[in-house]
């Protein structure tokens, strides 16, 4: 009958999936039976029960170790990658360990500086009572592995697994490792897209913004009797109006898909107001002051772009239009539901 010993592979996964996906196939390739984070990474407490449950089926743990320490867990101050090992030296399962002869040396990306302290105290207690092999580059790291399993099986034979008949599937265990990294970019990708889409909707805490109300001041010429000779008199007539946000924004933003310069801007804030008010005529013009207050408040909340721009003949002067937030945050006020 032939015996098959399975062999947990246990190292950060970003900066040595190459490293890991090469060692699994030479495993594989030398009858052994591979394990690891390629079919089911632990990224929390619960995850981590499963991970012990297939530690607890293995007969070896190989260990590799970059320069980069890992995700840490908060529950418990460790990377994952030293919990699986911790948990590996407390079952007695033999342990394999190799490590970088000169992490810091390697590219940025494969490092992981801010954890410098907590990395080397893992590589001592890795090398603390056993012998540990130094590996530079990939292949040397693979025979490595290779050739030291090899010996610890003939030195220290484990149960293994016996089968009446097996046939080692390299192509379906890559399959998986390979979808498993394609799985890993996936998402990433729906975080990079989660992280647009939040900044596209949500406002900053600490502005006004949405629901909130602001108070909008102008004047209004009304008709005031005439004088003495039968003419017409008018005065000017302070007129408030207290409008949220949203409302504000929405009322005249569709004027701003493209560039309109500071007089049209405020011509289109008043007749949008006005529109909203239900009364072309409520305000006659609004305050210079609150104008400016509404472009800067929108201008920080990301819905609108100022730049000064190059007008024909005029010299540089200010330009105004929606942000591609902008344009988002409006379909969703604007934009008619069912129902």
């Amino acid at each position: 009958m032939d015996k098959r010993y399975q062999v947990f592979v246990s190292s950060t996964f970003t900066d040595l999936k190459e490293e890991r996906k090469a060692i699994i196939e030479g495993l594989l390739n030398a009858k052994y039976i591979p394990s690891g984070m390629e079919m089911f990474s632990a990224s929390n407490d619960e995850q981590f029960k499963y991970i012990k449950k297939i530690i607890d089926t293995c007969d070896y743990y190989v260990l590799i170790v970059g320069a980069r320490y890992g995700s840490i867990n908060p529950s418990t101050g460790k990377s994952f990658t030293e919990q699986e090992y911790d948990y590996a030296v407390e079952k007695g399962i033999p342990v394999l360990a190799f490590l970088h002869d000169d992490p810091y040396n390697l590219p940025v990306e494969k490092r992981d500086d801010e954890n410098r302290e907590l990395l080397e105290n893992f590589r001592d207690k890795a090398s603390d009572g056993r012998m540990c092999k130094m590996w530079h580059t990939s292949s040397e790291l693979i025979s490595s592995v290779i050739i030291s399993l090899v010996e610890e099986v003939a030195n220290n034979p484990q149960m293994g697994w016996t089968r009446g008949s097996i046939e080692d599937s390299v192509e379906l265990l890559t399959q998986i490792n390979e979808l498993r990294i394609k799985l890993d970019e996936k998402e990433k990708q729906i975080h990079s897209l989660q992280k647009a889409l939040k900044e596209y909707t949500d406002m900053p805490d600490d502005l006004a913004c949405g629901r909130d109300y602001y108070k909008i001041v102008g004047m209004k010429e009304v008709y005031n009797g005439t004088d003495g000779y039968g003419h017409k008199k008018y005065k000017d007539e302070k007129r408030v109006k207290e409008m949220t946000w949203d409302a504000i924004f929405s009322a005249f933003a569709p004027y701003l898909f493209s560039y309109v310069n500071y007089e049209s801007f405020s011509s289109a804030l008043k007749k949008g107001i006005n529109s909203v008010i239900d009364n072309e005529s409520f305000f006659g013009s609004i305050n210079e002051d609150c104008i400016q207050t509404i472009k800067i408040q929108l201008n920080a909340l990301g819905l609108i772009e100022v730049a000064p721009k190059k007008s024909t003949g005029m010299g540089v002067i200010e330009f105004i239009k929606l942000t591609e937030k902008g344009k988002t945050y409006l379909l969703k006020l604007k934009s008619v539901k069912k129902g």
